[in-house]
């Protein structure tokens, strides 16, 4: 059954931009290997996530995630089970737009998260107006 997983975190203070050139490289990677699909988009303060996959492999990828020294506070925004992949190939984005970060922070907030919050809904927008392409 496939399965959407929406995450969000933030940098750790030991994270430098530099390093999301590797991160893309090996969520690439493993991603294709998994079969999971997705997108990453990094504003400089947040990180947001939305994982398309197995419930099996996104799991592992959930628990990864968790161990990640490279970003702390990680919040899972929403996980749901869905017919078809919002995103058929794994894509990454960077913006700085004070927009989208306001509207990642509304998302990380608790009386947002949930099933019945529309996190769904509010996630496609943001990855929208951000832009999101594959690359770098």
């Amino acid at each position: 059954m496939l399965r959407r997983l929406a995450w969000s975190s933030v940098p750790s203070p030991s994270f430098s931009a530099a390093g999301l050139d590797e991160i893309v490289a090996s969520a690439r990677r493993n991603n294709e290997r998994h079969h999971v699909s997705g997108m990453m988009l990094f504003t400089g303060a947040h990180f947001l996530g939305v994982l398309e996959g197995a419930e099996w492999d996104l799991a592992n990828l959930w628990q990864k995630l968790g161990r990640d020294d490279r970003h702390r506070d990680l919040r899972r925004i929403g996980d749901v089970l869905c017919g078809d992949r919002w995103f058929p190939k794994w894509m990454m984005s960077r913006t700085d737009n004070a927009v989208v970060r306001a509207q990642i922070e509304s998302l990380r907030s608790p009386e947002v998260r949930g099933p019945a919050a529309g996190w769904a809904e509010a996630i496609r927008p943001i990855v929208l107006h951000a832009g999101a392409v594959q690359g770098p």
